[in-house]
C-alpha cells in the first residue's frame, strides 16, 4: 500500500483523481446507508467537478515543481488549494447526507464557489512559482 501511495503522489493528476473516486465510494456508501437520493448525491459530485477540473488542466499545463502534499517537502499554493477546497467540500458533504438536509441546494451552493477558486488555480496555473528565498518578482508565463 505504501508503494501505491508513493507512485500515485509522484503524479500529482493521478493522485487527485483516486482521492476523489475513493471519496466517491465512500461517501456513495454513507449516503445510502441514510438512505440519501442519489440524483442529488451526483449533483453533489459535479460540484467538485469544476475544482478538480481546474487542477488538473493546471497540473496538465504547468507540473508544479513542488512535492504532494503527501510527501514531505514544501507545497504549492494551488495544490493546498485544492485539497483545502476537497476537505471543505468532503465535511460539508457528509454534514448534508447525515442530517438529510437539502443536498441538491448545497450542489448549488458549492458549485457557486466554483468560478472563485477555479480562477485562482487557474491563475495559479499561468503564472510561475514563486521561489521564497529569492527576491525575484514572479512573472507571468508567456506561451
Amino acid at each position: 500500500m505504501i508503494k501505491f501511495l508513493r507512485r500515485c503522489c509522484e503524479s500529482k493528476r493521478e493522485c487527485i483523481t483516486y482521492l476523489v473516486v475513493f471519496l466517491w465510494v465512500v461517501v456513495g456508501v454513507v449516503a445510502s446507508y441514510f438512505e440519501t437520493n442519489f440524483t442529488d448525491l451526483a449533483a453533489y459530485f459535479v460540484s467538485l467537478t469544476g475544482f478538480v477540473a481546474a487542477y488538473i488542466f493546471g497540473e496538465s499545463v504547468r507540473k508544479s515543481s513542488k512535492t504532494s502534499i503527501f510527501l514531505e517537502g514544501p507545497t504549492s499554493k494551488r495544490e493546498a488549494m485544492m485539497y483545502i477546497t476537497i476537505a471543505l467540500w468532503l465535511i460539508v458533504g457528509l454534514w448534508v447526507i447525515v442530517k438529510k438536509a437539502d443536498l441538491m441546494g448545497m450542489s448549488a451552493y458549492f458549485a457557486a464557489l466554483t468560478p472563485f477558486v477555479g480562477s485562482y488555480i487557474l491563475g495559479e496555473t499561468f503564472k510561475k512559482e514563486e521561489d521564497h528565498d529569492s527576491s525575484e518578482t514572479t512573472e507571468q508565463i508567456n506561451s
